[in-house]
């Protein structure tokens, strides 16, 4: 459904007066059942009640309050009431262990400078004790399920809501989405994934991330579809539960990292993929981590015989600080694959081979800008534009770029607001490492990851795909590979987790010889863990900083040396 408001709450108006019984989201609580629906009447009503109990609150247009992910519905009605009530929400996760309460809730409250907490009603009493810890008896705890009177008319707030980055620790940084930004992206989320009246959303990815938020939620709004989303967790027990519920709902767009793909090839079997139709499958987004083509071969040799269509896998870059999506393929044919000599990429030279052969590196295109971003590649360190032979950092500017850092003006400043040496510039710098070629985006990796060896830069992904193949035992996405600092020198260690209980020592060897023999660099240490160990974001982002700090700790490191 065309909608003419010019921001997203004039939408969830406009639709609410034209059709107020349109299907806006279906819950799948474990994946595989519905377990709540919600029309674009009902979320409006309930939003409504919820800033009715904000404002009897004393809250009102700029104030913020913690929105606490909670059941999908739940946290929707938290997001649309605080809106509604020109509340700015921050939403945040539950912790998944005890400490993360004060390494990371805490600072996210203490910056956020929240006054109120919104959350779903508890489901046990591990969250009721998280409530009553985070509020600590001063910031009140308003229920997504508080009956009341409605809010008379909405307050809109030109901020929509804050963004925090994936991995906020002790210095979380807020991403400032405006309702400008969010609306100029999910415009070029529309144009780029080609919605239609009968697109139907469905996805796995977590509302507290931006993927899963703006593509995987918020066009039931914008555009007037219907979106079916299910917790991440019920996508990582049983990664078929995102296919089948794409089969039953006859879904058009999903959402995932790479490493999602490859658990639905890793944990089905070809009886299963048989029962599975996804010909209604027009746009998989492959994202939020680098995009791999033996990922993207496996998945569409795996589910081609289920009605996959080849295009339909979709390589896609994006980030918080640029509200979400910047860029994707054609939805007309599959994405480019670049293979570039690994040593030219080390000098940060881009020098194209023939084809996948010894000294290669395969590098997946993320498609063209969306309408309305401008891209240069430049030298981080000195800020002069380089030309299309290069690898630089990614700058980009354009309409969907948020407005800085909540309180804090110096991040802000250093990244929303660079400028080149020709005095160009405002630009956002986006920290990772690309280059264009005739018009697509290859990103080759994040520019604090970079493992610095003799002067060599490698790019850890591309080590970590080594060690993945390396041994049958070492999970696929389960590595990570870091630098440390060793008698003054930067040493390569790997965090592998593993399947079973192998020979240590023989899979050891196993990682050590495929690095030496296809990069030439000695491994320094190999620690191999069990299944889920290596930590990542909620939205299967590998923390490799975390990794570090992990095998730190394992190997009786006072602290990880700095990246």
């Amino acid at each position: 459904m065309r909608l003419s408001g010019a921001r997203l709450p004039d939408r969830l108006v406009e639709l609410t007066e034209q059709a107020p019984q349109n299907l806006a989201y279906v819950e799948l609580a474990d994946g595989a059942h519905e377990s709540g629906r919600l029309t674009v009447g009902q979320l409006a009503d309930r939003a409504a009640r919820l800033a009715g109990q904000l404002r009897e609150r004393g809250l009102g247009s700029g104030d913020v309050a913690l929105l606490i992910a909670t059941p999908s519905l739940e946290f929707l009605v938290g997001l649309w009431g605080c809106m509604w009530a020109g509340v700015i929400a921050a939403p945040i996760s539950f912790p998944r262990r005890p400490e993360h309460l004060q390494s990371r809730l805490a600072p996210v409250r203490e910056n956020a400078g929240a006054t109120a907490i919104v959350a779903g009603p508890p489901t046990g009493e591990a969250e009721t004790t998280v409530l009553e810890l985070l509020s600590a008896g001063q910031v009140p705890v308003v229920s997504t399920a508080a009956e009341g009177d409605p809010a008379a008319a909405p307050e809109w707030n030109d901020i929509a809501y804050l963004q925090y980055t994936s991995g906020s620790t002790g210095d979380p940084r807020g991403v400032v989405v405006t309702q400008d930004a969010l609306m100029a992206n999910l415009a070029v989320i529309e144009r780029l994934l080609e919605f239609g009246d009968d697109s139907v959303n469905v996805s796995w990815c977590p509302l507290t991330h931006d993927m899963g938020l703006i593509m995987g939620a918020l066009p039931s709004i914008s555009r007037g579809i219907t979106s079916v989303l299910m917790p991440p967790s019920a996508f990582i027990r049983r990664p078929l539960t995102w296919l089948r519920a794409i089969d039953h709902y006859r879904g058009t767009h999903g959402y995932s990292p790479n490493f999602g793909y490859d658990l639905c090839v890793d944990r089905s079997t070809p009886e299963e993929r048989a029962e599975i139709d996804l010909s209604s499958a027009r746009c998989l987004i492959n994202g939020a981590e680098p995009v791999r083509r033996r990922t993207r071969d496996r998945f569409i040799e795996a589910f081609g015989p289920s009605g996959f269509r080849p295009s339909a896998h979709v390589p896609a870059y994006g980030l918080a600080e640029s509200s979400v999506l910047v860029s994707a393929t054609s939805l007309t044919a599959p994405g480019s694959v670049f293979y570039v000599e690994a040593e030219a990429l080390e000098r940060n030279e881009v020098v194209f081979g023939d084809g996948p052969e010894a000294g290669v590196r395969e590098l997946v295109a993320c498609g063209r800008l969306g309408a309305g971003y401008e891209g240069v590649i430049v030298d981080p360190d000195d800020r002069t534009v380089l030309p299309t032979d290069r690898v630089g950092e990614l700058w980009l500017r354009g309409p969907s770029v948020c407005a800085g850092y909540w309180k804090r003006p110096e991040a802000s400043e250093s990244v929303f607001g660079a400028t080149t040496t020709a005095g160009d510039g405002p630009y956002l710098r986006t920290g990772d490492l690309a280059f264009f070629h005739d018009g697509e985006l290859v990103i080759c990796g994040r520019l604090k990851d970079l493992i610095i060896i003799n002067g060599r830069n490698l790019h850890p992904q591309d080590l970590e795909l080594s060690v993945e193949l390396s041994h049958e035992a070492v999970r696929s996405g389960g590595t990570a590979a870091f630098p440390i600092d060793e008698l003054d020198a930067e040493v390569v260690v790997v965090l592998a987790e593993v399947d079973g209980t192998p020979d240590e020592a023989e899979v050891g060897e196993a990682i050590r010889s495929a690095i030496r023999r296809e990069f030439e660099v000695t491994v320094s240490d190999v620690l191999l863990v069990p299944p889920y160990t290596v930590p990542k974001t909620s939205s299967g982002k590998k923390q490799r900083g975390a990794a570090r700090e992990l095998w730190a700790k394992a190997r009786g490191r006072e602290e990880p040396a700095a990246i």
